[in-house]
């Protein structure tokens, strides 16, 4: 009997049906576990929510013992501020030999910071902690998104893979029409899920670094002073900005770039070896900008300017710009369809990485771990590769920072040509430049008087509400912790019931994707053994 192809072709499609059904009976049963699921969401959610009025007390209590703290320093009852080493360096002087400096900086007192975090509920979410009816495919762990921009800047080491320029891996990486989502339930940057319309690569700056010094008004030049790095260590074509977020303080307009470099002579004061204050020459490194300036920043004060560098990054090109600024965040690559048309890389691990985040608005219910913490750590949520052992990311619930002072004022003395010295309180942000060789106390100082020139006669007063604002703070702590301790053990006997299910439908899932491709591949196989015209054969 001769071999019959359409028998073959028949089996193969016999099989794809088959695989279908099973895929379809393998969902009846995911469906089943994602309503026991959704059961224990909904107390999760319940026990969460109930926590969160006992934790906004707490952090009012730490706000106030700070507000304590800073009222007393504005007062003039304490000083935050100390002169600061920042560099040592050669000062190029014009027309003579280079000379060695010391350049100090009023800052805040390292030495009488104090911190306190706020409480918050942390948890850990696996991957498998998740909406079912969705297929994450991917997370982009680092990348740049930015309003009115539908780039979105790929910053992770295996950017290339992920856009698909590199195949060195079995990846399959990101695809036209995929979406892009910085949370599945509480979209902040994307709040609908723009779909990504091409890929490729640009030019961003995704870093940036500190440079000081001074510019005039409506001219287009920033001049190095030589105190905070060195204009001339960066690039024609490279952005500029007055912080380092790119925020604007008034001084360089929004979307500003690097357009020359060149040298000037200019006048500055600095300490001399005998030291006397005086005013010399000395050359200036600049920087030409596409745009003039806004406002002037004194050349005897300066300020940090912030210089973007401009590389090569690889993105996606999205149909949509995101509606917040996400630097530096982690997003999902979803895959959209129906879940019986789900692909799904089953090689992709159900708990790592791990979500961390704080328990609260939109992030309620999540996790397979909630913890009661005030460790000040930034209030971010961010990814975790757990199984690596990769260091856990900082997260909290943020902190707030003050500092209890001393009754030490830096000041700042100048010594003219006479020998005369004029001694004057020194300011936060104040600089100075000083000979190695001088009498340092002759230029930099402290005083007992504070700018006032007195010390508060009512700083008693300021005394007691720091010790007031502390007694209440722990005294609301050792209220509410316990209560939302009562509730975090309730809700983690649930997410560890929940845990498991989850691990099941995960496991579903991964069963329904398989089932999937292999019904494809049938289908495939059939349409090809049928191409043929089998009689002429």
């Amino acid at each position: 009997m001769a071999a019959n192809p359409f028998n073959i072709s028949k089996r193969l499609r016999e099989d794809k049906e088959q695989q279908a059904q099973s895929a379809a009976s393998i969902n009846e049963s995911l469906a089943i576990v994602d309503a026991i699921i959704d059961e224990y969401d909904e107390l999760i959610i319940k026990l969460d929510t109930k926590i969160q009025p006992y934790i906004p007390p707490i952090n009012e209590k730490i706000k106030a013992v700070q507000t304590a703290y800073l009222n007393r320093i504005s007062h003039g009852c304490r000083s935050d501020l100390k002169w600061i080493q920042i560099d040592t360096k050669s000062l190029n002087i014009y027309n003579d030999s280079d000379e060695e400096v010391v350049v100090y900086e009023v800052k805040k007192d390292p030495n009488t910071f104090r911190f306190l975090g706020y409480y918050g509920a942390k948890f850990y979410r696996h991957p498998k902690n998740r909406d079912y009816g969705a297929n994450v495919v991917l997370t982009i762990d680092t990348a740049d998104a930015n309003p009115g921009s539908g780039a979105l800047i790929i910053l992770d080491d295996d950017a290339a893979e992920l856009t698909g320029f590199s195949t060195t891996t079995a990846s399959a990486g990101i695809k036209t029409g995929d979406l892009i989502k910085d949370s599945l339930d509480n979209p902040v940057i994307f709040q609908t899920a723009p779909s990504v319309t091409g890929l490729g690569t640009t030019s961003y700056a995704a870093y940036n670094y500190a440079v000081s010094g001074f510019c005039t008004a409506s001219d287009n030049k920033i001049y190095g002073d030589q105190r905070v790095g060195f204009i001339t260590d960066f690039n024609i074509g490279d952005e500029i900005y007055d912080n380092s977020d790119r925020t604007s303080d008034g001084f360089i307009p929004t979307g500003t770039t690097i357009t020359g470099f060149g040298t000037a002579v200019g006048i500055t004061s600095y300490v001399q070896s005998n030291g006397i204050t005086t005013a010399i020459e000395v050359v200036f490194d600049f920087a030409t900008l596409s745009n003039p300036v806004v406002s002037s920043v004194d050349p005897e004060i300066g300020r940090n300017f912030h210089v973007g560098v401009v590389s090569t990054y690889y993105f996606a090109s999205l149909s949509a710009a995101p509606v917040a600024t996400g630097i530096q965040s982690s997003f999902l690559v979803i895959r959209p369809g129906d879940i019986s048309d789900i692909e799904f890389d089953s090689s992709k691990n159900p708990i790592d990485p791990v979500e961390i985040g704080i328990a609260e608005g939109g992030n309620i219910g999540k996790g397979h771990q909630v913890d009661l913490i005030n460790n000040g750590d930034p209030k971010i949520t961010t990814q975790w590769s757990e199984i690596t052992d990769e260091p856990e990311p900082a997260v909290g619930a943020g902190r707030v920072e003050y500092y209890i002072g001393d009754l030490q004022w830096p000041t700042i003395s100048v010594k003219d040509g006479d020998g005369d010295v004029t001694t004057t309180h020194a300011t936060l942000g104040q600089r100075v430049i000083i000979s190695v060789g001088s009498t340092t106390g002759a230029a930099i100082g402290y005083t007992g008087t504070p700018p006032a020139g007195s010390i508060p006669g009512d700083c008693g007063t300021y005394d007691s509400a720091i010790t007031t604002a502390e007694s209440e703070m722990n005294a609301i702590i050792a209220q509410n912790t316990p209560i939302i301790n009562h509730y975090i053990s309730g809700s983690q006997t649930l997410r560890s019931l929940r845990d498991t299910d989850e691990g099941q439908a995960w496991g579903y899932l991964q069963s329904i994707g398989y089932l999937n491709a292999k019904g494809k591949q049938s289908l495939q196989q059939a349409e090809q053994i049928e191409d043929f015209n089998w009689v002429d054969i």
